[in-house]
């Protein structure tokens, strides 16, 4: 009911954006209300501006982020003031959004994951950054735009639009236990998806020797996620797109190939489902299980999970098995975009962004959040961090195998619909008729956008 009455939320009020956004408000004001002329950015003047950041951070980063905002306001040569605001969870946020289109209260920074990030662009709510990007006065010069990972701009270049800038990115990652792999007989991670298979069948057999429960030994617990699941297609050469990235590809050679695997290891009892909230982090701190496939950005999670929870061994991350065309890591992370408001307060918005993307404020943001920087530089400044955290480090080592998810508008919706379909599959639906019918629906969610 849930799912229904949001697909309705939605069609009833999509098609009254466009007519309502002339009245639409940001941060508060009535700035986008001003008569529609030709500006020349040079000229603007950012000077005393107020800017409303609407974040999902909470804990240490929201602390961590709020400090960096206060330096910012304190320092920045036109006495820009930025207002952060911790607004929800990304749905949240996304929902926010849509509400404040119809009228009501937009910020002047939002946090946005790509394809939320389309949605607002074609509703006229968010502007194209390339203009800031390339100012002569304002903007970044040809050293600082070559400095940012380029796959992580791609991501937010929708159609030669600049949806966002990316202020950290994370990935999937591998986790292991480097102690119970040496007594099961192996010296490294699995290269291939028949040695992965290998090794969760002898962990099932033999239980780590410092496991609490001998009786619960497994080789991996699977989480109801999209974002696992695209991992691991990746990781065969598949994809969720066409190559167009204009239409779903749910039923494919290679989503067989992953289903059919897991299924399988399920069914010699050398796999389970992540059965609770981060269910797979503990068992592995306890030795229980010998992978997990989880965010990079939880590595402090596990380590201290490990070392202050668990019963302490060696570990260590790394891409997914691979197929012949090599590594490839699933990439992915929300950016920041300007809302359509006063050419002023764009301005002041994007002089906050570009701050926080420079290698020092990076640099910082890393320490704090585990995330990884968005600028190749930062690197010069993490020398330290990446002895102290070799994990990290290890997993920094990946992202030039990166490859990103869907950016098309309603790619939310269509995760809920591809974990619906692992939740029936896994419990021994017909393979064939979910596949099907999760194609169809992904599809019509498509058209619908």
């Amino acid at each position: 009911m849930k799912k229904k009455a949001e697909r309705a939320f939605r069609a009833a009020i999509l098609p009254l954006l466009a007519g309502l956004l002339p009245l639409a408000s940001c941060g508060g004001g009535d700035e986008s209300a001003r008569p529609q002329e030709k500006v020349v950015l040079e000229e603007l003047d950012p000077s005393g501006q107020e800017v409303v950041f609407w974040y999902q951070h909470t804990r240490e980063r929201e602390d961590e982020l709020l400090r960096m905002i206060e330096d910012f306001n304190r320092t920045n040569p036109h006495g820009i003031s930025v207002r952060g605001e911790y607004a929800g969870k990304y749905n949240d946020i996304y929902n926010k959004m849509i509400v404040g289109l119809q009228g009501g209260t937009l910020p002047h920074l939002v946090v946005a994951y790509q394809n939320q990030a389309r949605a607002y662009y074609q509703e006229e709510g968010i502007v194209d950054l390339n203009p800031f990007m390339v100012s002569p006065k304002w903007g970044l010069d040809s050293q600082a735009r070559a400095d940012f990972f380029q796959p992580f701009l791609k991501q937010d270049n929708i159609d030669g639009v600049q949806t966002g800038l990316p202020p950290n990115r994370s990935m999937e990652v591998l986790y292991y236990n480097i102690d119970w792999l040496e007594e099961l007989g192996f010296d490294a991670p699995p290269a291939t998806w028949d040695k992965f298979a290998e090794m969760c069948r002898k962990a099932k057999e033999q239980p780590f020797s410092k496991s609490p429960d001998q009786s619960r030994s497994l080789g991996f617990l699977l989480e109801i996620d999209a974002s696992r699941l695209a991992s691991m297609i990746f990781s065969v050469g598949g994809d969720l797109v066409d190559a167009e990235g204009k239409g779903y590809t749910l039923d494919t050679p290679h989503l067989r190939q992953v289903l059919g695997r897991m299924m399988g290891l399920m069914g010699e009892k050398a796999v389970g489902i992540v059965s609770e909230d981060y269910g797979d982090q503990k068992e592995f701190s306890v030795g229980q299980v010998l992978f997990a496939l989880r965010s990079s950005s939880g590595l402090p999670y596990f380590k201290s999970a490990i070392e202050e929870d668990g019963v302490g061994f060696r570990w260590g991350v790394t891409h997914l098995p691979s197929g012949p065309a090599g590594p490839v890591v699933n990439v992915y992370g929300a950016s920041i975009s300007v809302c359509k408001i006063a050419p002023e307060g764009q301005l002041a918005a994007w002089f906050f962004l570009k701050w926080f993307t420079e290698p020092a404020q990076q640099a910082r943001w890393v320490r704090a959040s585990n995330y990884f920087p968005v600028r190749k530089s930062t690197a010069q400044e993490l020398v330290e961090y990446f002895v102290e955290n070799p994990q990290y480090k290890a997993a920094y080592d990946l992202l030039g195998y990166g490859k990103s998810e869907p950016s098309v508008a309603g790619y939310q919706q269509v995760r809920r619909l591809i974990q619906d379909a692992m939740v029936d599959i896994f419990d021994g639906g017909d393979v064939d008729q979910v596949l099907e019918r999760l194609e169809t629906a992904a599809g019509r969610s498509l058209a619908e956008q």
